[in-house]
């Protein structure tokens, strides 16, 4: 019996190429993550200049009483920035992941807010400056897809 017919084949080693590249790219991420960590140390340096959460909300204002004190003491005025120790933030990164991390024992409160002091009885408001704002969460994923698809290195 004749017949006729379209056979459409193929070629997938460009394909196969790219996957194999974005396999053993996605094994060690650290050419990613270390550019990353030292993009969130900028930012989180931005958020102390601006005395901004990453969300972009201003963080709340000193107590009248903490100007005070500060201005006796002859201390900055910014917030979160009396010694300037908290702003001196650290890259962390490895092949799985990156981030900023601050080294002073009295960050968490800073960043989480809670009570603090003798007993339990000052509330420290949540200023947050360790943290990703939905832009840096953004620029991380284009980042990754750009290397991990593509191979492009940050």
């Amino acid at each position: 019996m004749a017949g006729d017919g379209v056979l459409y084949e193929w070629n997938d080693k460009d394909m196969q190429a790219m996957v194999a590249r974005s396999i053993g790219n996605i094994q060690d991420m650290t050419p990613v993550m270390k550019p990353f960590s030292e993009y969130m140390v900028k930012q989180t340096d931005d958020r102390f200049e601006n005395e901004k959460a990453p969300d972009g909300s201003g963080w709340t204002k000193l107590a009248a009483a903490t100007v005070a004190r500060k201005a006796k003491l002859n201390k900055r005025s910014k917030i979160l920035q009396q010694d300037g120790y908290l702003r001196l933030v650290h890259p962390e990164a490895n092949k799985d992941s990156a981030g900023t991390y601050s080294d002073r024992i009295y960050s968490a409160i800073h960043n989480r807010g809670g009570m603090a002091g003798p007993g339990l009885k000052v509330k420290i408001p949540k200023r947050e400056f360790l943290g990703f704002s939905d832009q840096d969460i953004q620029e991380f994923q284009d980042t990754i897809a750009d290397y991990v698809v593509l191979g492009r290195k940050p």
